[in-house]
Parts: structure tokens; sequence; C-alpha cells
């Protein structure tokens, strides 16, 4: 081997070497700055009350400041996107649910896709449940509710939170139980749709406890059936859609955080770690608490199952025509 080559070969090794060590000494002093955790809904929702609870205990456990940045619009792609072109160095990261990741780029065209993030952890989850009015006639309990509906197509007036929405895949999915079509009506969030059904305008509204507890509490709306595995601590006797004999149906809404998709795996594990810790913070337990959710820890793998089963419904839902933007 000539000298000039010999020479070339021990710069590159000795080059490779240093970047390996670069690399973990960057890793290892990371994070030395503030991280950003982007919310891709307004202000004052709960989706932002979680990412400012889960905030401050991840920034604890981090020893950074962690800023909340909502980047709302277009059913939460917005704030993905701004996330998705972020530097993959673990200093930006999405906090939302499954539907902005797998569900709106089925419905809209997004420069951003599931490949787009890497799952890092899941920090609260909540029951969803089919309301009707308190003092509604026509059906008392979910099984008279299964029989009017099933009395004819687009008989029973359903209202959701809006397309792609969990939601909104929650009503698809007691649509097929009940083999019937319901007169479906979409609202740009729950505050309008229960307003709504509490005039009397719809029959029916699928949602999340936390938005809808305080109703429930007051004696304005019931709640028919949880749209869940399990019931729900925050509603005491009410069963399930399986329990009262009318099959599975999972409507539970889990938020997680995410990174771009090529934050380095150490970074990754770091934050993971990180986020796992905070969720056990006890502001974060009692917070959740508060809201009627669950203070709810996920591994990685966990959020990436559940982001499986819900593109497999929308999926399903698109080719069957029956998942659309409005």
């Amino acid at each position: 081997m000539n000298i000039q080559r010999r020479k070339l070969l021990n710069l590159g090794a000795v080059t490779a070497a240093g970047s390996l060590l670069g690399t973990s000494a960057w890793a290892q002093a990371f994070p030395n700055k503030p991280v950003t955790l982007v919310v891709p809904f307004t202000p004052g929702g709960n989706t932002d009350i979680v990412a400012r609870t889960v905030a401050v205990a991840l920034g604890k456990v981090l020893g950074q400041s962690v800023i909340v940045d909502n980047r709302a619009g277009a059913g939460g792609s917005i704030g993905a996107m701004q996330v998705a072109r972020a530097a993959a160095d673990g200093y930006t990261l999405l906090l939302c649910g499954a539907g902005v990741i797998v569900t709106v780029p089925e419905m809209v065209k997004t420069s951003y896709s599931r490949s787009s993030f890497a799952p890092i952890g899941l920090v609260n989850k909540s029951s969803m449940v089919l309301l009707s009015r308190k003092n509604e006639t026509r059906f008392k309990n979910f099984k008279e509710l299964a029989a009017y509906a099933r009395s004819g197509d687009g008989k029973l007036i359903a209202a959701h939170s809006g397309p792609g929405t969990p939601n909104h895949l929650a009503l698809l999915q007691l649509e097929s139980l009940l083999k019937t079509k319901f007169t479906v009506v979409s609202y740009k969030g729950s505050g309008p749709a229960l307003v709504d059904l509490i005039g009397g305008q719809v029959d029916v509204h699928f949602d999340q406890v936390t938005s809808s507890l305080q109703h429930v509490k007051a004696g304005t709306l019931q709640a028919l059936a949880v749209l869940g595995p399990a019931q729900d601590p925050s509603l005491p006797g009410v069963q399930t859609v399986a329990e009262q004999g009318f099959g599975e149906l999972d409507g539970t809404t889990y938020v997680g955080v995410l990174a771009p998709s090529g934050t380095p795996k150490d970074v990754q594990d770091k934050l993971a770690a990180a986020l796992a810790q905070a969720v056990k913070d006890p502001q974060t337990v009692n917070s959740a608490r508060e809201l009627g959710s669950v203070a709810f820890s996920g591994t990685p793998q966990e959020f990436a199952r559940i982001l499986d089963a819900e593109y497999a419904l929308a999926t399903q839902a698109t080719k069957d025509g029956r998942l659309k933007a409005d």
C-alpha cells in the first residue's frame, strides 16, 4: 500500500471516529436549550390543557423549558406540517391525537404522512360517550335508541365534532354495528354540537367525556353508552356498547407526542423516558382527572399500534366513501 493511500485511510478512520464521538456527545448533551411542543389546535381546548400540563412536568424532567406553541387550522394539519418540516433534533415536538397524523391525510392533501413522524409516547386518554337530551322521549336508553335508528335509514340525526375526528370515526363504527345509516351533521368542535343537541336540532352527539361531563352532571344531557372497551369512572353505571349486547366499539381518544422521523434514536429514547416520567407527575395526573380524562403513559410502540388501528379505520371509511372533508 502506498504512503498516500495509507494517509487517506488513516484520515478517514479518524474522521469517522470523531463523527461518532460527536454524535454521542451531542446526544448526551440533549437538551441544552428550550424544547417547543406544537399543539395543532387553539388555546383553551382539551388538547391544549393537556399539553400545558405535560409541558411543565416534562420541563422539570428535562431541565429545560418546554414551550407550548399553538398552530391551529385545517384539522390540525398546519401544526403537523410545521413539525414535519422542523429540524429532526428533538427540539420541536408535536402533541396531538392519532387523527391528525393518519386520518386528516386521508381527507385532504397534506405535505406529510405518518412516516414523517416518530411516536415518542402517549400522555392522555379520554372515553367517548354517546349523548342525548335528558328529556328525550323517543328513546330513554341505548337499546331504545338502537331500535329507533334501525327503524329507518336517516331517521336518527347524529352529530360529531368534525370530519376525521375520533368522534366521527366512532359514529361510523356505530353505523356499521347497527347496520343502518344516520343523518350525519358535522360541526367545528364539540361546543356548537352540544348547543344544538341541547336545543333539539340533533338527536345524539358523539363526544369525549372531557367536553360533555359538565352537562351530564347538570342533568341537561344523558349518557346512553360509553364508546370504548371499558366503563368510565366519571360516568358510574353507564355501560359500554358491548356490555349492552351490540358488539365491540372503541372510540377512546388518545393523545401523544411525536418527533420528526429523522430524530436520532438515542434522542427519541431520552424523550420517551422523560415523557413517561412527566405523565406520572401528580400535577399531570390531577389535571387530567379534573378534565374527566386519564393521564396515560404509553410507549412509542403502543402509540404506533394506536396509529395503525386508526389508520385502518380511516382507510376503510375512505374506500367506502364515508370519510370526506366538509
